[in-house]
């Protein structure tokens, strides 16, 4: 089922795409990277720190997930019925978005990095994996990635949370991801079927009413 780990999944496999599409351009890395060279970390924390996560080896990407917000359409749906007829809370629906920023020290190569990088998010706007199955929604919302065109002033506005000097990066949004419901179901099942009896009152001079 979709469940609190999909917030880590989905950023592993975007990750995981990003390692194949770079690895498979000479011009961009000449050998197979690892995942230590595109980090899940701030950028701005790996620009003052040097290193990745795993401080084996150097970052050439970060991809990070600064921001989670609700969906607000999709989560006003009403209950769902599950297989065995119980009526479940929906689930969070939500939309992630993400800073892509290259890292390299030569400002050629980060901009070889970020226009491989976008090549390969763009072949990919639709993510089908396991960890997006819920045994509530058969058929859930596709969950798409799109680039996020922010103007320069948003742009700054992140970079001057970070407590950082500008860099080049751009932004992308997964939409809708969903993290299904831990309440308890509701215990009588959904009414399928109502009843009406209706009666004949004859009033005391034998007339109908």
């Amino acid at each position: 089922m979709s469940n609190s780990q999909v917030l880590r999944d989905i950023s592993r496999h975007l990750r995981q795409l990003l390692l194949d599409g770079l690895s498979g351009d000479e011009s961009v890395s000449g050998a197979s990277l690892s995942e230590g060279n595109i980090s899940l970390d701030s950028p701005a924390r790996l620009a003052e720190s040097g290193s990745s996560n795993s401080g084996t080896s150097s970052p050439l990407l970060s991809l990070y997930l600064y921001q989670v917000t609700p969906n607000a359409h999709i989560n006003n749906r009403s209950p769902i019925s599950s297989n065995n007829g119980e009526q479940h809370y929906p689930p969070l629906s939500l939309n992630l978005s993400y800073l892509l920023t290259p890292l390299d020290n030569s400002p050629e190569t980060c901009l070889l990095v970020l226009g491989r990088a976008m090549q390969v998010l763009a072949a990919h706007p639709i993510i089908r994996n396991r960890f997006l199955d819920s045994l509530l929604r058969p058929n859930p919302p596709e969950v798409r990635l799109t680039l996020n065109p922010l103007n320069l002033e948003e742009m700054t506005r992140i970079w001057n949370a970070f407590n950082q000097p500008y860099r080049l990066s751009v932004c992308y949004q997964v939409q809708v991801v969903s993290i299904d419901s831990i309440r308890l179901p509701a215990e009588e099942p959904p009414v399928t079927e109502r009843l009406l009896d209706v009666h004949q009152i004859v009033a005391s001079n034998g007339g109908e009413l």
